[in-house]
């Protein structure tokens, strides 16, 4: 009684030895994956930062930003009016 509950604990250890190493793999790979898309945003940013700069900055930015909002405004008033 004794061996055969020692044999199904030693069982049920290496079942849970086996799922922990699966999921470590699993971890490692999410962490690569991670680390690639940190990158890619890292760059993307970057290169943003520069298109931004190279355009003239934020004040380009925010008078586009304005006037965007002045058309839709200007549009909604078109079609309730």
């Amino acid at each position: 009684m004794l061996s055969q509950s020692a044999d199904r604990l030693a069982q049920v250890s290496l079942g849970i030895s086996e799922e922990l190493g699966h999921q470590n793999k699993m971890i490692d790979e999410m962490e690569n994956d991670l680390d690639k898309a940190t990158t890619n945003i890292n760059y993307v940013t970057a290169k943003t930062r520069d298109l931004i700069k190279k355009s003239g900055g934020k004040k380009n930015f925010l008078i586009i930003v304005g006037l965007t909002l002045v058309v839709v405004i200007l549009f909604f008033l078109i079609i309730y009016a």
